[in-house]
């Protein structure tokens, strides 16, 4: 979690950095939209790295501030504690395993555009969101190279390595975008999520980190 949120934030002051010298270069453009909505896609990093596709859209509350709401899709996660689980049920009967998670998330907050500050094409956030995701657990077992159904192998999958719960979600991530053909604009971020654990349904849950590097193309409306 720590490196995940050191490489965020030398993300963002890159960002706030370029912003910066484009200023200095580009004539003032403050946009007064009130509305954006965009669809994004990107690469999902951590123990284990995927793809992910998602959309996003906001509301100007006043001046830099916004509100948003995301939902999207990591096709694969995965952690150590996962891991750690299914290898001991594997090394128990004589399996390899893999054991991996699929994620589809929300969440909603608030959004910092410092548009006052950097009144050009290029504009940098921040965001921060609460909400929840739905966390599928999808384990295979496998003899001498061949997967086999875990009961085949006398094994009964419990939710935290075969089911789907839900869980809480929180966000926090950085990023700008660049406005082209009026109304339209691109989107490139960085987002750190933290699925929270749910020790009420699986015994010793821990948390899931997520870093996603997402790209989108939206569309600003009145």
């Amino acid at each position: 979690m720590v490196r995940f949120a050191r490489v965020l934030s030398y993300a963002v002051i890159g960002l706030l950095a370029v912003a910066a010298r484009v200023q200095a270069q580009a004539a003032p453009v403050l946009d007064t939209s009130r509305f954006y909505a965009e669809f994004t896609g990107g690469a999902n990093f951590g123990h284990t790295s995927s793809g992910t596709l998602g959309a996003e859209g906001g509301y100007r509350i006043k001046g830099p501030w916004q509100v948003f709401f995301e939902a999207g899709h990591m096709f694969t996660v995965g952690s150590s504690d996962l891991d750690a689980r299914a290898q001991t049920i594997g090394n128990a009967v004589g399996a390899t395993t893999s054991a991996s998670y699929k994620i589809s998330y929300y969440d909603g907050g608030v959004r910092y555009n410092p548009q006052i500050l950097f009144r050009n094409m290029f504009e940098p956030y921040l965001e921060l969101g609460f909400g929840g995701a739905t966390v599928t657990a999808q384990t295979t077992f496998a003899v001498n190279g061949t997967v086999v159904p875990p009961e085949s192998l006398g094994v009964q999958l419990g939710e935290d390595l075969s089911g789907t719960v839900g869980k809480g979600f929180i966000m926090f991530g950085g990023g700008a975008t660049y406005a082209f053909a009026t109304r339209y604009f691109a989107d490139g971020s960085l987002r750190y999520g933290h699925v929270l654990a749910r020790t009420s349904v699986i015994e010793n849950d821990t948390g899931i980190n997520t870093l996603r590097l997402q790209f989108g193309v939206g569309i600003r409306f009145k």
